[in-house]
């Protein structure tokens, strides 16, 4: 029988003996061999979240489980696969449907049996459940310390120092973004000009969204918003849907804009998202959408259709490109309308589980800390070297040391020199992101939002700011319906 090993640590728990890789590894080594069954391959995922199945190890598994290269998947617990019921519902289907087993090297689960099956779904589903209820109780702290006045645990905005008090050089800045777009600028051309102008957003360049996040956010106006769910608990991923559980209070800071300049703005935002088709730049995804069937880019087609009184419409679609120059590929025609309700499904599901964003941003204020601590330790530590170079020579001066002995001591600082100043480079590459924590965070969450008062240009430059490749995917034999999508995926998604 062969088994592949699939073995996962997070960030939080490289720490901890008894998850390390190595760990890992040697006990489910010996576990195969225990069993007689041969090691068909190792899927090491070093610092990955089991938050949701966007890993890299673990979609190279499905993609041997698919082709049917193992016959059994083995981990040391359940909670290095996954931690979803709905992704271990997922992942199950999918072993059973290519006859792939699935077993725990330290726990009681097998999926060989009905009995066994439930049981692993009971387990997971009650790990969800505390969950849940942890996030219940954070989120009803939260909402106190909003009718407080008090920012709920978010990065504090541009424009505010860490006490929440206005900065009067980016309270100027934003001053002026708003007289731009007020002047009839669009988003991207107030990006372009505030950069041009050298006023850039702490180092960083304007784009879009981040100039339509300074006009959306009700805190520049002196108020602070939490919560933006439709009736059913969701987030939205339609501006006209409607929401609830929205609170909206005084805070406790100064305000940048008034609230009648802030509600003035806004108005002018919502009417200019009522505005005509823009027949230039209509393919919102050209550039990153990809046909997962061969890995082609897929390319904009435009199809005329005659109605019964004589008028024509347009419907927009994506082809993979080696199909479009005459090559063979199964991959049918993407809607443009398909790929976009895909895209926004998929941003609604990333907000369901906004407890690990928030998560996610506090871990990574917490590396960019920790990364920061190490590279003060390590110039110190330059420091030192330097200092003792500068011994050695006195003492070689004052005859205490041979001119081997300083030549050895200089080759042995040269080495800790070089490897300090390697983990230097290392840490400054790490300390790079594209985007910040809270611009990234701020994204997920009104991206829908965004997407409504953009036009054609503007949203495809918004999807290359986020998405760096979108693989769509769909039945090879599909028949269309009228007034029906086919049934299409989103297959992989990789982000900038």
């Amino acid at each position: 029988m062969k088994a592949a090993l699939y073995i996962r640590v997070s960030t939080e728990e490289q720490a901890k003996e008894g998850f390390s890789i190595t760990t890992q590894k040697e006990r489910l080594t010996a576990f195969c061999e225990s069993q007689g069954w041969e090691i068909y391959d190792y899927y090491i995922e070093d610092g990955k979240s089991a938050k949701d199945m966007d890993r890299p190890e673990l979609q190279r598994l499905l993609s041997d489980v698919e082709n049917e290269k193992l016959d059994i998947v083995l981990v040391y617990r359940l909670d290095r696969l996954t931690r979803s019921v709905r992704d271990l519902y997922e992942l199950l289907q999918t072993f059973e449907q290519h006859n792939v087993k699935f077993k725990s090297a330290t726990e009681v689960y097998d999926t060989t049996t009905a009995m066994g099956r439930l049981f692993i779904t009971l387990v997971a589903a009650l790990a969800q459940w505390e969950r849940e209820n942890l996030a219940e109780r954070v989120r009803v702290n939260m909402e106190q310390m909003v009718y407080e006045g008090k920012r709920p645990g978010a990065p504090i905005p541009y424009g505010y120092d860490k006490d929440e008090n206005v900065i009067p050089e980016e309270k100027e800045t934003l001053r002026l973004l708003r007289k731009l777009y007020m002047d009839g600028h669009g988003t991207n051309t107030v990006a372009k000009k505030l950069n041009q102008m050298g006023r850039l957003k702490r180092g960083v360049e304007w784009n879009t969204f981040t100039v339509y996040y300074v006009l959306d956010n009700p805190y520049y106006a002196g108020l602070i918003r939490w919560g933006s769910k439709k009736k059913n608990g969701k987030y939205p991923s339609k501006k006209k849907e409607e929401l609830v559980d929205t609170i909206t209070v005084p805070g406790s800071h100064e305000p940048i804009f008034t609230v009648e300049e802030y509600e003035e703005h806004k108005a002018e935002m919502k009417r200019r998202s009522f505005k005509g088709y823009n027949i230039k730049n209509h393919y919102w995804f050209k550039g990153v959408a990809k046909c997962h069937k061969c890995g082609s880019a897929m390319t904009g087609r435009e199809k005329r259709t005659k109605r019964q009184d004589g008028s024509v419409y347009s419907v927009l679609y994506y082809i993979c490109s080696r199909k479009q120059s005459g090559l063979t590929c199964p991959m049918p025609l993407i809607r443009q309308e398909l790929a976009e309700k895909l895209i926004m499904e998929h941003i609604a599901e990333i907000k369901l589980d906004k407890k690990e964003i928030d998560k996610h941003t506090v871990e990574k204020m917490i590396e960019q800390d920790d990364l920061k601590k190490e590279l003060d330790k390590l110039n110190k530590q330059l420091e030192e070297i330097k200092k003792r170079r500068k011994k050695w020579q006195y003492a070689f001066v004052e005859d205490l040391i041979t001119a081997d002995e300083l030549r050895e001591r200089n080759t042995e600082e040269e080495e800790k020199e070089r490897i300090i100043n390697e983990r230097i480079e290392e840490i400054r590459k790490e300390m790079e992101p594209v985007m910040s924590s809270e611009e990234i965070k701020n994204l997920m969450f009104t991206l829908p939002e965004v997407w409504e008062v953009l036009d054609d240009k503007e949203k495809n430059e918004l999807i290359r700011t986020i998405f760096k490749r979108i693989e769509f995917d769909a039945p090879e034999k599909v028949t269309p319906r009228k007034g029906k999508f086919i049934p299409a995926r989103l297959a992989k998604i990789e982000y900038n």
